[in-house]
């Protein structure tokens, strides 16, 4: 764990979401008002405040390790649909909203997710995967988690993915909806 890295509830793993009694029970945390997701008053409270019940979201080294487990499992839920074209919107600047035709990878390996049990002293490893998507005019892979994409359904989706088309993904409309309720 990085020296920066204060123990406080905001780096609790009982600090998140909400799942601290400690907290839940504390009235000076409960007066204050909670103004939506971007709101800083209950994290800047959690920044100061440290209980006993204190247990990190981080690996904290040294570790004791009694097995290690390996997840080499990289089916994803689109197996299926590897081989078919996409149309893919990257998100960095660099390609100036520009969409580009694809080939669809699959879910591949973007780095490694470890945890370690304290309790039984097991560390797991697994890959973390994301959709991956060769463009060929870029000749290189874009994931899915940097780039906005599709499947492509029909000879008419071969246009371009459209502010529209971004605005009117769940996940989008969701945020918004929350940003807009507080």
């Amino acid at each position: 764990m990085s020296e920066e890295v204060k123990r406080n509830c905001n780096t609790c793993k009982f600090g998140m979401f909400e799942r601290c009694d400690t907290l839940k029970n504390n009235e000076q945390y409960q007066k204050i008002k909670d103004n939506g997701l971007f709101d800083t008053g209950k994290w800047e409270f959690k920044k100061n405040f440290i209980c006993d019940n204190y247990k990190s979201v981080y690996i904290e080294y040294p570790i004791e390790v009694s097995k290690i487990n390996q997840d080499t499992n990289m089916s994803g839920f689109m197996d299926d649909e590897i081989g078919r074209f996409v149309r893919v919107r990257p998100c960095a600047k660099e390609y100036q909203n520009k969409t580009y035709l694809g080939l669809y990878l699959g879910e591949l390996p973007v780095g490694l997710q470890i945890s370690h049990n304290s309790e039984t002293k097991e560390l797991n490893v697994r890959f973390n995967i994301n959709p991956a998507i060769f463009v060929f005019d870029l000749k290189k892979i874009i994931y899915g988690c940097e780039s906005w994409w599709g499947f492509i359904e029909s000879e008419d989706e071969l246009r371009t993915i459209t502010d529209i088309d971004i605005e009117n993904v769940w996940y989008v409309k969701a945020l918004e909806a929350l940003s807009q309720e507080k």
